[in-house]
């Protein structure tokens, strides 16, 4: 029996231990409470975007220009002209381009000087005034040239305009000559420049529009 009393005794006692320690126990839920400070102030704010990276600014590229050429006589002064009505000012450059040519339009020698002058007005009359008479001695003495070119093509379409102005006699041949004709630098042209550059040389047939080196001011 004493040792009955004694266990259950012992079982009271430690149960009313453990009552008394759990009462003084903190709640966790309160804890949670607690460390919720200032709940109602918490807003979600998006996360920063990411810095943008430095851009490091291109070296400018070098002066470009855009050559247009080439012009031999009447050529010069109309292609001029066309340039002058786009008011580039002093970006445009008149220069001196040797030319390599392998076809040319002539009119085959004349029996004299006189039939050569005879020849030559009647060309004025039809509106062609872009003419060489040949004088110097030699094959081609009393010839006149009506224009020299690089490609047969341009040679070809040439040589179509003066037939549809009535000149019969001209004929298109092979001739390798070095000459000095004009071209016309433009110095840095815009795109809006560029294009009207590009407009130009479709009304000369025979003539080039490239980009080069601007040479020193």
């Amino acid at each position: 029996m004493k040792r009955l009393f004694f266990a259950l005794l012992a079982a009271n006692l430690g149960l009313a231990a453990f009552a008394y320690v759990r009462d003084r126990m903190p709640n966790p839920d309160a804890q949670l409470a607690r460390q919720q400070m200032n709940a109602d102030q918490i807003r979600i704010v998006a996360p920063r975007p990411a810095p943008s990276p430095v851009l490091v600014a291109a070296a400018p590229a070098p002066g470009l220009c855009m050559e247009w050429g080439s012009f031999g006589g009447a050529e010069v002064p109309r292609a001029q002209a066309a340039l002058d009505a786009l008011a580039l000012g002093e970006r445009v450059r008149r220069t001196e381009v040797a030319v390599t040519t392998s076809y040319w339009v002539y009119i085959p020698p004349l029996k004299s000087k006189s039939e050569l002058d005879r020849k030559v007005g009647e060309l004025r009359e039809r509106g062609v005034y872009d003419y060489a008479p040949i004088l110097e001695a030699g094959r081609w003495r009393y010839a006149i040239a009506l224009g020299v070119f690089r490609g047969e093509e341009a040679a070809k379409r040439h040589l179509a305009q003066l037939r549809e102005k009535g000149v019969r006699s001209a004929q298109l041949g092979e001739r390798e000559q070095r000459i000095i004709q004009a071209a016309f630098l433009v110095r840095d042209p815009t795109e809006e420049q560029s294009a009207q550059l590009a407009d130009l040389k479709a009304g000369f047939q025979g003539s080039e529009l490239r980009a080069v080196d601007c040479p020193p001011p």
